[in-house]
């Protein structure tokens, strides 16, 4: 009997250990969306020389986005993140990475299910995530392909080329209760997060080379 008793005390208190507890939010965000908001007219510029294509001379790039993000009833959006890697609100910034969060007034305090924005930004190109190759690999593709196709080197390093490239965004929303987006009483510790994901396409300009002559095929 008390063996049969130790037994079913066990029993009560794995299932107590497994049991899910309130404090853990689960599918508060009925969607999340980050998607291109404009036309990109402005390319990113790469250097050249004798061989081939360098670096990118570009410091920044303009980028425009539409960011969307809906809870679902009895939640509300209180916070976001935009990153160039995989966004997480609460953790530190990686040194390689840009990140803008979103709180407060820019998701009017948390007081609605539903946050939609158009934003417009300026992020270093040496913070930039790129998804089938950087620019300066793009032009170098293009360059590789040209001359496959009986293009000398020269002729190709001696003139401007276009191409274009993915840079890569991740969209993070944070949904809490509705009370404790009212009190601003909200964390990581009674929050649901989601994301998205964007391949965000951009103009490449392959600048002609400053070597001018001295190109060798």
């Amino acid at each position: 009997m008390k063996q049969a008793s130790k037994a079913l005390l066990l029993l009560t208190l794995a299932a107590a250990t497994l049991a899910p507890t309130t404090s853990y939010a689960k599918d508060w965000i009925q969607s999340v969306k980050v998607s291109k908001g404009g036309v990109d007219v402005i390319p990113i510029e790469v250097r050249a020389n004798g061989s081939g294509y360098t670096s990118i001379k570009t410091n920044k790039h303009r980028f425009l986005f539409e960011l969307y993000a809906r809870a679902t009833n009895g939640e509300r959006i209180v916070g976001a993140s935009l990153s160039t890697k995989k966004a997480n609100f609460f953790e530190g910034l990686d040194s390689t990475e840009w990140r803008k969060n979103f709180v407060g007034r820019d998701v009017s305090n948390g007081a609605y299910r539903t946050w939609k924005r158009n934003y417009a930004l300026k992020v270093p190109v040496s913070k930039l995530t790129w998804v089938g190759g950087s620019p300066v690999d793009r032009c170098n593709a293009l360059l590789a392909q040209k001359r496959q196709n009986g293009s000398s080197k020269v002729a190709v390093l001696n003139q401007k080329q276009s191409t274009t490239a993915h840079a890569t965004f991740n969209l993070e929303a944070v949904a809490a209760r509705k009370n404790k987006a009212k009190k601003n009483d909200w964390g990581y510790w009674n929050t649901d997060t989601e994301s998205d994901y964007l391949q965000y396409q951009v103009q490449v300009t392959c600048l002609p080379s400053a070597m001018g002559g001295k190109i060798s095929n």
